[in-house]
């Protein structure tokens, strides 16, 4: 029985410590049929109760190895809790130069995490909600498996 406590315990440890240290949201969600559409947005809704603390926020993207392009152009839109909106644009890179991916790779996906903004404040408190659209010339983007959202308290 201590045996069995104890590793109970150190798993327990472990799994703990393999928890991102300052993440307050983090969540996918599956891009149906793995094809992005254009008119598809991905919304993500969050709480921030914390209007003192700075914040980073983070694009997730896991596509395949058979995602056509090198890049991504993406539209990204928050809605405050007092109604008002701020777009932004932002291009991010999925391979080097050479056409090498990068990001995280497990078999045939590959999982990115872009700094959409850095050591950002959010204003009020209440509800918030993220949203991001695909913003490439190609109207169906095959191969996106998912898009997520990460906030992690600085």
């Amino acid at each position: 029985m201590k045996f069995f406590t104890f590793y109970l315990f150190l798993f327990l440890f472990f799994l703990q410590s393999c928890k991102e240290e300052g993440v307050v949201y983090n969540e996918f969600i599956k891009i149906e049929e793995s094809s992005w559409k254009y008119k598809d947005n991905v919304s993500f809704n969050f709480n921030i109760s914390d209007t003192i603390n700075a914040y980073d926020v983070y694009l997730q993207l896991r596509n395949t190895k058979a995602y056509n392009w090198s890049n991504i152009y993406v539209f990204s839109d928050i809605n405050y809790p007092n109604s008002k909106t701020r777009r932004d644009t932002f291009e991010f890179y999925l391979t080097d130069k050479k056409g090498h991916w990068l990001g995280k790779k497990s078999g045939n996906i590959i999982e990115n995490e872009f700094l959409l903004f850095k050591a950002t404040k959010f204003p009020i408190t209440g509800a918030y909600n993220i949203s991001i659209q695909q913003a490439m010339r190609d109207t169906v983007l095959e191969e996106c498996l998912n898009v997520g959202v990460k906030i992690k308290q600085r």
